[in-house]
């Protein structure tokens, strides 16, 4: 009997207890207004659950901590939303954005924004590269220039183009004489009388002038005449189809020149100078000859003042 009194008070102890935790359990329950309980979340997360745009879920919750990383509020402890439930962290080794070759997208998000991509330059006939042109006042293509392989045995000069016995120099030192020129054997220059543009000079000793080409052959070379062929080089380097092409110049100032173009050289003689970049675009539109752009400049600026 006495065990059974024992055994009676064991149970209702039980119950007692069982009764107190049910009791704390319900407290800390959620209701809503009406005292209904709510549900309790489920906190695992369906990977094919999807926002209302369609978006993944979990995209979203990447962007959310890449950007939390960004700003310095993931402090080394896990982030949370707004329901307590910790956020993944995102490896963004892993992430690699995608360039928007279509105008702006409708994504959100904080993908940084990628350059806008280039268009492959075209090609030549024969397949070599062009450089789309840039037109500018001035009238010519900016492109940069191609310095390399230049030299000049690859302009075969002086010709006798019409087969008169007198090569292309001795042409035009015999259309530019103020005086009448006398020639001798092989067209050999006896007398006559120059006049130099660039420094003001004269002469009567052609040897001491020298024939410039008024763009360069380097400068020629490194604006296009890389890609020419042979015959076009030749043309190039002995063309009198204009008289200002080629000009019987002193020989100091054709060597001052050089093979600079506007930016970098211009006549002594201030009163040319308009006159000379002229003459330079002339030549150079001609013969489909690109310009860089400090060569460019110049030339506008000139041409500005004159």
């Amino acid at each position: 009997m006495k065990c059974k009194v024992q055994r009676a008070a064991l149970v209702l102890a039980v119950v007692l207890v069982a009764g107190a935790c049910g009791s704390d359990d319900s407290s800390s329950e959620s209701s809503n207004d009406s005292r209904s309980p709510i549900a309790t979340q489920d906190s695992t997360v369906d990977d094919t659950m999807t926002t209302p745009s369609g978006t993944d879920a979990s995209v979203e919750t990447s962007d959310v901590a890449t950007s939390d990383a960004n700003t310095g509020a993931n402090n080394g402890t896990d982030s949370t939303n707004g329901s307590g439930q910790p956020i993944a962290s995102t490896d963004t080794s892993m992430v690699t954005p995608t360039p928007n070759t279509g105008g702006a997208s409708g994504s959100s998000g904080s993908s940084t924004p990628t350059a806008a991509p280039t268009t492959p330059p075209p090609t030549t006939g024969d397949g070599l590269p062009t450089t789309t042109q840039l037109l500018d006042p001035v009238g010519l293509r900016i492109e940069a220039e191609h310095p390399d392989g230049y030299n000049r045995d690859l302009f075969r000069h002086w010709i006798d183009a019409d087969g008169d016995g007198c090569d292309t120099r001795k042409e035009v030192l015999i259309a530019e004489s103020l005086d009448p020129v006398q020639t001798g054997s092989q067209c050999a220059i006896l007398s006559g009388r120059w006049y130099s543009i660039y420094d003001n000079v004269s002469t009567t000793d052609s040897s001491t002038f020298d024939i410039d080409h008024v763009v360069a052959l380097k400068e020629a070379w490194d604006s296009g005449a890389w890609n020419w062929t042979a015959d076009q080089r030749r043309d190039f380097a002995n063309d009198l189809s204009q008289s200002y092409f080629l000009i019987a110049v002193s020989a100091s100032s054709n060597r001052s020149k050089s093979d600079r173009d506007p930016a970098e050289w211009m006549p002594t003689n201030a009163s040319y100078r308009c006159e000379y970049v002229r003459i330079w675009v002339q030549v150079k539109r001609a013969w489909n000859l690109s310009v860089d752009q400090a060569e460019n400049d110049a030339i506008r600026n000139t041409l500005a003042a004159c």
